[in-house]
């Protein structure tokens, strides 16, 4: 008989390790928008072929950084809920096994949970 579990340690070690990455993304957003209005600022109106170029580049890599920064804390909501379902679960079996157990040595019928 295979049996499978899910590492519910290690979902929840990664999910700590993930936690402040989105924020941190975001950090580096704002950074790069910062950084690059300033050298939109620095080049001046000569350099408008320079400014549009610093434009786009702020555009494109801020929406890039926060796009990512949304996807790991959706990342990181999901692993929260599969880890909450897999503990939620594992409980649900083991209160079941339990159940079947007591009745089975009392010789009664077992009445499963959730069962009618």
């Amino acid at each position: 008989m295979t049996r499978y579990s899910i590492d519910t340690e290690g979902v929840s070690r990664e999910r700590l390790a993930l936690a402040h990455d989105p924020d941190e993304l975001r950090q580096c957003a704002s950074a790069v928008a910062s950084a690059t209005a300033a050298a939109m600022a620095a080049v001046g109106l000569e350099g408008a072929v320079i400014r549009t170029a610093l434009e786009r580049f702020r555009l494109v890599h801020a929406h890039a950084l926060d796009a990512v920064a949304d996807a790991a804390g959706a990342l990181g909501d999901r692993l929260d809920r599969s880890t909450t379902e897999t503990r939620s679960v594992e409980l649900l079996v083991t209160a079941g096994l339990a159940q079947v157990a007591a009745v089975g040595s009392a010789g009664s019928p077992p009445v499963l949970p959730g069962a009618r």
